[in-house]
């Protein structure tokens, strides 16, 4: 029997982010395994969340208003990964 998880917003941007960086769904379970101690989403839930963001910049089920900001702080957090290769992705 398959078991439908719900992921919190702070796992899903996680591991957005990271996969974003890594482009690696292995490097991304390894890390959320690690910080979070819980196993992590399968491959197909990684890239269809990463699909999903970049296609609306959101990950949520529904897009409300004040998500605004939060997809702007993720954009933002998301460069700053890029730009500084993966140095400050600990701080999420």
């Amino acid at each position: 029997m398959y078991v439908v998880r719900k992921w919190p917003l702070r796992g899903k941007s996680f591991c957005v982010l990271k996969y974003h960086t890594s482009k690696s769904v292995v490097t991304v379970q390894r890390a959320f395994r690690a910080k979070y101690a819980k196993d992590p989403p399968t491959d197909k839930i990684t890239r269809a969340w990463y699909k999903q963001f970049t296609q609306t910049g959101c990950l949520c089920k529904q897009k409300a208003p004040m998500l605004t900001r939060v997809r702007q702080e993720l954009e933002y957090r998301i460069d700053v990964c890029r730009v500084t290769r993966g140095a400050h992705i600990e701080h999420l």
